[in-house]
């Protein structure tokens, strides 16, 4: 039971991109990141440049050549699309990563992509996102499965997006609640 009055409580990511009949793994990966609904748009524009075979597996903010975007990890590729229609973008097929570095100071992630033709980083990612975009990259490279959604995992995760401040106690309190039930 949540604490907060249904009348109060912001509407979840789920309920702002319903109307936009989105992909399933598109949805759940903008409901696993920290953002809010200016992003909104941007993960409807994402679409847009995803084939059939390729899954969501995780999607954050962040900043690349000076410029915000969303960075994409999917089931084939890292992928980096500007806010901006003519910002810089990259998309490096998972096959080409050399090596996939990220680290977090002050709340905040930095990824670094390296490939046969040079290094793409990103910043100004929210909490650890970063990090847990480069494990999952390595997995994905590694061909091994990604781990199932351990709740304990997803709680501290959640832990470090409230203390980074990159999410309120009160949409800590929702998301803990959503992974009690589930």
């Amino acid at each position: 039971m949540s604490l907060i009055p249904p009348w109060l409580r912001p509407p979840r990511v789920r309920e702002r991109l319903a109307s936009y009949h989105l992909r399933s793994d598109l949805l759940d990966a903008a409901a696993a990141m920290a953002s809010d609904q200016r992003s909104d748009i941007y993960v409807v524009r994402l679409e847009s440049s995803l084939t059939d075979s390729e899954t969501v597996l995780r999607m954050m903010d962040g900043r690349h050549a000076r410029v915000m975007g969303l960075l994409v990890l999917t089931s084939e590729r890292i992928h980096f699309r500007s806010r901006r229609r003519t910002g810089p973008t990259f998309s490096v097929p998972l096959g080409d990563v050399l090596a996939i570095e990220a680290y977090t100071r002050r709340g905040t992630s930095t990824v670094r992509v390296i490939t046969p033709y040079g290094s793409l980083t990103v910043d100004q990612i929210l909490g650890r996102q970063g990090e847990m975009l480069a494990d999952d990259a390595r997995a994905t490279i590694r061909g091994e499965p990604l781990p199932e959604q351990d709740p304990l995992r997803l709680l501290a995760e959640l832990r470090a997006l409230r203390d980074s401040d990159a999410i309120s106690a009160a949409e800590f309190e929702i998301r803990k609640s959503t992974i009690f039930r589930s």
